[in-house]
């Protein structure tokens, strides 16, 4: 059986840059196919399947970051990601990895740095899957099915529901602000002011009737889980 060259997408609108690292990875084994711009990588995450991605930030039109925001929020891909930028400032580093990124690397970068952490990146990737059930009290979420339980019994809920169950048990506690539900649930096209309001009623209801009642509103700021009443 032939194996198959673990396959990479670089996204990268520097010519030089991107022909650089697609020699190099080619060199080393990896099929390597080169989005240079946003929307070109986002229809090629849509359509096609990559093992890893190297991502630069600095990007016309669409930025890096939103097309990492988008490639988990809309596309819900967990392929990984390696930030390759110039930009190195702590908080850019930060939004990065709170937007879903695996790993940054800085320019100037060795090219044998890139591969280190590509590697490193694919053998977790391939390595035991954690467990997919994520659980805050009675409150469970199984991202392979994308159902929700109460105590053990299922919930039925609307996909975006769902959505904002599996969003708020990634860190139960802490406050999700609007904007990033909503992103997480319609992208950039949000329908009206009130879209998430309605969803949240209806999400709080269901639950409530299956017994938990720790859907918490941060009014002016955003959602939370927080510990029901019967919770241990």
């Amino acid at each position: 059986m032939i194996a198959l060259l673990p396959r990479v997408l670089i996204i990268e609108d520097d010519l030089t840059i991107s022909a650089n690292l697609c020699a190099f990875m080619e060199a080393k084994g990896f099929a390597v196919d080169v989005a240079y711009d946003g929307a070109s990588a986002l229809y090629r995450l849509g359509v096609d399947s990559f093992d890893a991605i190297l991502l630069d930030i600095g990007l016309p039109a669409l930025d890096g970051i939103t097309v990492l925001r988008r490639l988990r929020t809309e596309l819900r891909l967990a392929t990984p990601v390696l930030l390759v930028t110039a930009r190195d400032e702590l908080s850019d580093k930060l939004d990065a990895f709170s937007h879903g990124a695996d790993d940054y690397v800085t320019k100037p970068y060795a090219l044998a740095e890139v591969e280190a952490r590509l590697r490193a990146l694919l053998n977790r990737a391939s390595g035991v899957v954690a467990n997919p059930v994520r659980e805050f009290g009675r409150l469970a979420f199984d991202a392979r099915t994308r159902s929700v339980r109460v105590a053990g019994k299922p919930v039925k809920l609307t996909p975006k529901g769902s959505r904002i169950v599996e969003v708020l048990i990634r860190d139960p506690g802490r406050v999700v602000p609007r904007s990033d539900l909503e992103s997480a649930l319609w992208g950039d096209d949000v329908p009206e002011r009130d879209a998430l309001r309605s969803q949240i009623h209806l999400l709080r209801k269901a639950l409530a009737d299956a017994g938990f009642d720790g859907l918490d509103t941060v009014h002016g700021v955003g959602y939370r889980l927080v510990h029901a009443a019967g919770d241990a």
